[in-house]
């Protein structure tokens, strides 16, 4: 039994010893701490390994909704969302694979769902969400495309260890509305209106009250597929004769 335990600190020792130089504190009165969680390290740390000097047509950052698709978004498509993220541990990310000069010709910024739950004020989102999108901008992102933030079920929303009030969620959309008006860019809403109904996530779409299920997983997978794949209008004349 001693030597079991002795072999299990000695595996944590090591883990411990490569990732606490890749570490980061998130200093936050917000509550996001996740940059700081070793689980969150290992991801970013996978994701380092995978992205240098790749170029992708597509990059999604975001939180569990998005994390949950997992790579099904097309190999030229990179999924950097990760469970527990906000405008905070978003900036945290993208300080370590910014450096690895990958590009990404298209960003979608799926964020804001958690800022509610930790309560991330005003000023902080609106100045951290104009920085993640100045960021994107020198990673190579022509297009960046922003989705709100999203309502969990009208039972979730009065639980505040579970999810953020309906009307926060409203409050974060007119701030990411104002932010895309001010940086030229687009707000996709029409595509996720079929996951709520009446300002709530529809009980039908999900598996806790926050997080979609398979079906709605479906419904959010084609929205950002839509927003990834070329438009027709941009493959040569001898493909269009082909798919004629």
């Amino acid at each position: 039994m001693k030597v079991k335990f002795r072999l299990i600190s000695a595996v944590l020792a090591l883990l411990l010893s490569t990732y606490i130089p890749f570490r980061v504190l998130a200093n936050s009165p917000s509550g996001d701490t996740v940059s700081s969680a070793l689980w969150w390290q290992v991801i970013v740390y996978n994701q380092v390994q995978q992205i240098k000097e790749q170029q992708y047509q597509g990059c999604v950052w975001g939180d569990s909704i998005s994390s949950a698709l997992g790579d099904s978004l097309g190999a030229k498509n990179f999924n950097f969302a990760i469970g527990g993220m906000s405008t905070v541990s978003l900036l945290e990310q993208l300080k370590l694979v910014v450096p690895l000069r990958f590009t990404c010709e298209k960003s979608i910024i799926a964020i804001g769902t958690n800022d509610v739950m930790y309560g991330i004020g005003d000023e902080q989102f609106v100045s951290n969400l104009k920085e993640a999108i100045a960021i994107m901008r020198s990673i190579g992102s022509k297009q960046i495309i922003l989705i709100p933030a999203f309502y969990s079920t009208l039972a979730a929303s009065y639980n505040p260890k579970f999810a953020g009030t309906i009307a926060r969620v409203d409050e974060i959309n007119v701030l990411i509305n104002k932010v895309a008006a001010e940086e030229n860019i687009t707000v996709e809403s029409r595509g996720i209106q079929a996951l709520f109904k009446d300002k709530a996530l529809n009980t039908d779409l999900t598996i806790d009250g926050v997080h979609l299920n398979a079906k709605g997983l479906d419904i959010y997978r084609k929205v950002l597929l839509d927003i990834l794949t070329p438009p027709l209008t941009t493959r040569s004349f001898s493909d269009l004769i082909y798919f004629s």
